[in-house]
């Protein structure tokens, strides 16, 4: 049986993990690097990094691998702390 996925309506919030796994597929694909790719170099199943891109289950060491094999470390940080990145949402001016 074949399920489908429904997206989110746009006024809900995304999750952490969401959010991780759009940021793994925008750093790949700026690096123009194909799933196979980053798997070969992650050490991993082309099958997990799908999973990771699409917000299922990865085990942490794979995760980690992933994350590694595109140039990036995983943080952990307070909820409440702002990053850079995070200031133009902050600050966006009102329309």
């Amino acid at each position: 049986m074949r399920t489908m996925m429904r997206k989110k309506p746009a006024n809900q919030p995304i999750s952490n993990v969401e959010r991780l796994a759009e940021s793994l597929r925008a750093k790949r694909r700026e690096r123009k690097l194909t799933q196979q790719a980053v798997a070969d170099k992650a050490g991993v199943a082309r099958r997990t990094v799908t999973n990771a891109e699409h917000a299922e289950n990865v085990g942490i060491r794979e995760l980690c691998r992933l994350v590694n094999a595109l140039g990036y470390e995983v943080v952990i940080r307070p909820m409440d702390t702002v990053i850079l990145e995070d200031l133009n949402d902050i600050f966006r001016d009102e329309e």
